[in-house]
């Protein structure tokens, strides 16, 4: 009987070491652990509502350390390595990136199973709380808002193309999202009718694994109909979830795509500044033009690829329209971007502050020390590229303390570009030619 239980205590030590070993380790793919969870919660979901809740509990904790562990090694800079590309070192993110998208997707996965659950629970629990038609309303475009800007933002640090940190940093606000969704919505249309003309009945097979696309229509058309008739609420939340989205991504974004970031955001305010003094210019031209749209598009492309539904109630709302009514739409429109862009610069500016201060403060601890541990080094470079350092500076520190590194080629004196004057930081030299090389060789023979 102690021999049984003996073992019995070893297997469950056996269990929990390889669980704490498993939530320690960086997350290694998104798939193996996102789809058994997805499985796992709608299982939990078709069950009585304590019981579901109950069962997922475990998992979501787990899941909140292993995300915990990753954030920690992504702080780190654990995941973060230097290479040498062509005689210029540089950092190597992709492991880096991964990680964040792994993370966000998981934890993104988690937390909308256990909202869906807790809520369930609550409203199984007490039958009476009757929720408001216009509060579902509202609470269901949060979620779909929130949830496209989370899906933006993962396949921006998995693919780490700009037009999509670009799009995270467009979709923030309702009516941009609704864009994306019908413009998604199109190009399903377009598929069917390409298939279709192969002699693929393929219809229905989208129909059904994209059934999620027209429910997201549905909401976001419900919404979309609520900021047409400039309703406060929907306004009001359309502002403070833009700047609260912008808040969060600029400030989880890593370091090195700070200055793609802030160049989108220049180039949204930009953009919604001019569009907000345009409209008020031509707003009695463009009242008609947008009219004429909305009423062309219930019977036109859009209607086969959006619930009909959906576009006579926008229709018949533009169709009300005054020169007054398109201008107040515009400024509900651009205010989110604009009150959202003046917190996310704010953040970045803070982020690039900080960054320049931790640079800053490794070529100082040169100067200071007088000398460096040689078995540190690369990480204090690894460190100091992270946070947007300058290699000429580096190389200038560490001549500075007595190590043989070579001048790069030309050095000095040169011409100081227009950029340089006026931000009065050095930018790097490219790296030497070899023809360069063999020119400077031959100058000196002769």
């Amino acid at each position: 009987m102690e021999k049984s239980a003996h073992k019995n205590t070893e297997r469950l030590h056996a269990l929990w070491t390889r669980l704490a070993a498993w939530v320690k380790r960086p997350y290694t793919n998104l798939y193996r652990i996102a789809l058994p969870m997805l499985f796992f919660g709608g299982l939990c979901l078709a069950l009585p509502p304590w019981v579901g809740l109950v069962l997922f509990a475990p998992l979501a904790v787990v899941l909140g350390f292993k995300t915990a562990f990753a954030i920690k090694s992504i702080v780190s800079l654990d995941l973060v390595s230097l290479i040498d590309d062509a005689g210029v070192p540089c950092l190597d993110t992709r492991k880096d990136r991964l990680q964040r998208a792994w993370a966000l997707g998981c934890a993104g996965i988690a937390v909308a199973v256990s909202l869906a659950l807790v809520l369930r629970t609550v409203l199984g629990t007490f039958p009476q709380i009757e929720i408001p038609e216009a509060v579902l309303t509202y609470i269901s475009f949060t979620a779909v808002l929130i949830s496209g800007f989370i899906l933006f933002y993962f396949l921006a640090l998995r693919f780490d193309k700009s037009v999509l940190r670009g799009l995270t940093s467009i979709t923030v606000t309702l009516p941009a999202f609704f864009i994306v969704v019908v413009v998604a919505s199109i190009l399903l249309s377009w598929a069917m009718r390409a298939l279709a003309a192969f002699g693929i009945s393929a219809e229905g097979m989208l129909q059904d694994g994209f059934d999620w696309l027209y429910e997201v229509q549905r909401i976001l058309g419900m919404a979309t109909d609520y900021f047409l008739k400039q309703d406060s609420i929907i306004i009001a939340a359309s502002i403070v979830l833009a700047a609260l989205l912008l808040l969060l991504y600029t400030y989880s974004v890593p370091y090195y795509w700070m200055r793609s970031v802030s160049r989108w955001l220049k180039g949204i305010s930009l953009v919604a500044a001019a569009f907000g003094a345009a409209v008020i210019v031509f707003a009695g031209v463009w009242l008609a033009d947008v009219q004429q749209f909305a009423a062309e598009s219930a019977s036109g492309q859009l209607a086969s690829a959006i619930d009909s539904s959906v576009l006579d109630s926008q229709a018949s709302s533009l169709s009300q329209y005054k020169s007054d009514d398109l201008i107040a739409l515009i400024k509900a429109f651009v205010l989110p971007y604009t009150v959202g862009v003046f917190v996310a610069n704010a953040v970045v500016a803070l982020r690039k502050g900080k960054a320049k201060t931790v640079s800053d403060g490794i070529i100082d601890r040169f100067a200071a020390d007088g000398s460096v541990d040689e078995d540190e080094l690369p990480a204090l470079k690894k460190r100091y590229l992270y946070y947007g350092g300058s290699q000429t500076l580096w190389d200038i520190a560490l001549r500075s303390i007595g190590h043989d590194i070579p001048l790069p080629y030309p050095f000095a004196p040169r011409k100081l570009s227009i950029k340089e004057r006026i931000t009065g930081e050095l930018e790097d030299p490219p790296p030497a030619h070899p023809h360069d090389d063999e020119a400077k060789a031959a100058e000196t023979r002769s």
